[in-house]
């Protein structure tokens, strides 16, 4: 009998990467957390859009098609800031918990920790 391959549910970028934040801040020290927290959330929310920018003003060349373009991602830009947020709010959660308490959680612990940091991220966004 063959192998069976099944496809996960949220197979988009941004929940595997929060899926993936979550998994490894279970496993870190606390203050490992806390650095993961602090980097991805100044990643996501100062950095990735400030290099986007960058992009678009080093770019002098102005088509229709390329403000058409500019004009989309501007729009979105504040879904790279909420993940941002999501990271940042993983982290914080894990380096309180991982101060307090060293066990690990299990996998329903993390899909709980995904699933309000997604919920606070959108009342914070």
């Amino acid at each position: 009998m063959g192998r069976r391959y099944y496809r996960r549910r949220n197979s988009n970028s941004a929940g595997a990467l929060i899926r993936d934040s979550v998994e490894v801040g279970n496993r870190l020290p606390w203050w490992g957390a806390a650095l993961m927290g602090v980097v991805m959330f100044s990643l996501f929310y100062w950095g990735v859009p400030a290099w986007i920018y960058h992009q678009w003003e080093s770019n002098p060349v102005r088509s229709p098609l390329g403000d058409l373009v500019r004009q989309v991602f501007e729009r979105r830009i504040h879904w790279i800031q909420y993940l941002g947020i999501v990271l940042g709010l993983v982290g914080a959660f894990f380096a309180i918990k991982n101060y307090f308490w060293s066990e690990r959680l299990s996998r329903h612990g993390e899909q709980s920790v995904g699933l309000f940091s997604r919920l606070l991220g959108r009342l914070l966004d």
